[in-house]
């Protein structure tokens, strides 16, 4: 849930609110932070659908390793179009596979997104991205490390990511030429 920052902003209010109640004597205090970061989380949102928004529409197709982006397809108009497996601790099967190479073929895609975590379990995707010609661009999912720290931190990395990797440089039509 929390690649749409509006759920993230859903939690700090649960959160805030549970925290007031358990110490009344600093509910007005966790109120104020949760305002405090909220407004971060809002200006978050607005820098990543500005991002988002800004990839071409036929580009803003996610294909990954497995199927954990459903809420940054809901929040941002983006297109999960194909992964490896529904559970990246499960081998591909044969018909995933293709299925996955037949995505490649069809959307004619820049680029196809791998967890920094994963890179040793992406064997697959990587080898279909490498067939296609395909970039492969780094997206977070669930950890941190010393790139990104935070969640917000997560959320631009990987808008920031999308965009660069999904939206054709100006000189990519000159290689042809």
């Amino acid at each position: 849930l929390w690649h749409n920052v509006d759920n993230a902003i859903a939690c700090v209010d649960v959160i805030a609110e549970e925290m007031a109640q358990a110490d009344p004597s600093h509910g007005a205090s966790y109120r104020q932070r949760a305002e405090a970061y909220t407004q971060r989380l809002r200006n978050t949102d607005t820098y990543v659908d500005r991002a988002i928004s800004s990839i071409p529409k036929e580009n803003r197709h996610l294909v990954t390793t497995h199927h954990g982006y459903a809420y940054l397809e809901q929040g941002y108009d983006m297109s999960v179009a194909g992964f490896v497996t529904p559970n990246p601790a499960i081998e591909p099967s044969p018909r995933e596979v293709i299925s996955l190479r037949r995505t490649l073929e069809n959307l004619h895609l820049p680029a196809v997104f791998v967890e920094p975590v994963q890179q040793a379990s992406a064997e697959t995707l990587k080898q279909a991205a490498a067939e296609q010609g395909v970039e492969l661009c780094p997206i977070y999912g669930d950890t941190f490390d010393d790139t990104v720290s935070s969640y917000i931190d997560l959320m631009k990395f990987n808008a920031d990511s999308l965009q660069r990797c999904l939206t054709p440089n100006p000189t990519d039509g000159d290689k042809n030429a």
